[in-house]
């Protein structure tokens, strides 16, 4: 992940992982943590002497699978801010495995306004749902679920078409080099939790036999 930032969007920024816990061991990921404050910090997003125009929220918790093999992806949060105090949301990417509420899983939010889903909320308490009046950014926007997230690659490539931050002039290499590394993981990761279908596919392709 360091190595994403720097070859896209950042100068010499470095995340760092602390290890927490004795018995349940969790490993946060962030800008700026230390094992005294596992809070991370935004990665101020500006190449060489270049203010930054707007910081970006990097964080995550990993945990053991069920099988205590691998490291999982337990939450990760992606945020972009005008700020570095994360006072002023533009955008936020969360992802949350077990979650505790009714949300989707992975889901974004944006901070705005929006007067066509003022009438929708409005029109929806009026039919008499319970859907409370609240700004857009209150709303969570499914993306994906569990195994089909957004990335930190997608949240650079945004970053870079759209035209929000410098960029490095090789920057879709690297998010190319990045995210194929995450979905050949991504697809491990499924095969290992359904080798019944990975198999079936295979046979059906003619690469195994029966």
């Amino acid at each position: 992940m360091t190595n994403l930032l720097n070859r896209t969007v950042a100068d010499g920024i470095r995340l760092k992982s602390i290890i927490a816990g004795k018995r349940a061991v969790t490993v946060h990921v962030g800008y700026g943590i230390s094992a005294k404050d596992l809070t991370a910090k935004p990665v101020p997003l500006g190449i060489g002497k270049t203010p930054a125009v707007c910081h970006l929220f990097v964080a995550y918790i990993l945990v053991l699978d069920p099988e205590q093999a691998y490291l999982a992806v337990a939450k990760s949060q992606y945020g972009l801010y005008l700020d570095s105090d994360r006072q002023k949301m533009l955008v936020h990417w969360d992802y949350t495995r077990d979650p505790e509420n009714d949300y989707p899983v992975a889901h974004v939010q944006v901070n705005g306004d929006c007067e066509h889903f003022d009438i929708l909320t409005e029109k929806a308490r009026s039919a008499g749902r319970t859907s409370p009046m609240r700004p857009l950014r209150d709303f969570h926007f499914p993306v994906g679920g569990r195994r089909f997230r957004p990335t930190l690659e997608d949240v650079v490539e945004f970053l870079a078409v759209e035209g929000l931050a410098e960029m490095r002039n090789d920057w879709e290499t690297a998010v190319k080099e990045h995210r194929d590394r995450w979905e050949e993981r991504q697809l491990r990761a499924a095969v290992r939790r359904f080798p019944e279908i990975a198999l079936a596919q295979l046979r059906e392709d003619g690469q195994i036999q029966s």
